[in-house]
């Protein structure tokens, strides 16, 4: 677990790539963050461990509300990094 801890670098800056209307992804600190559009406002969003086996940290299944809309979602997926 140490030598995964190591390989993380928290003062990189987040950057999004792909449409940011659809389908967007970012790298940061060894995490996958995803945001895609869904449906009508709604929008999914996913944080991976790329470092640990790429499992799943957090998403917006997890969750009652509806994330609506691409900055939300983005947003939300940044802050459950972070956290993490």
């Amino acid at each position: 677990m140490n030598e995964i801890i190591k390989n993380r670098d928290y003062n990189q800056t987040i950057i999004w790539e792909g449409d940011l209307k659809d389908d967007c992804t970012a790298k940061w600190s060894g995490l996958m963050l995803r945001a895609e559009w869904m449906d009508e406002d709604y929008w999914w969003w996913c944080v991976y461990d790329n470092l640990n086996n790429d499992i799943q940290i957090d998403s917006s299944n997890e969750y009652d509300e509806r994330f609506i809309g691409g900055e939300v979602a983005r947003s939300k997926a940044e802050e459950i990094a972070k956290e993490y």
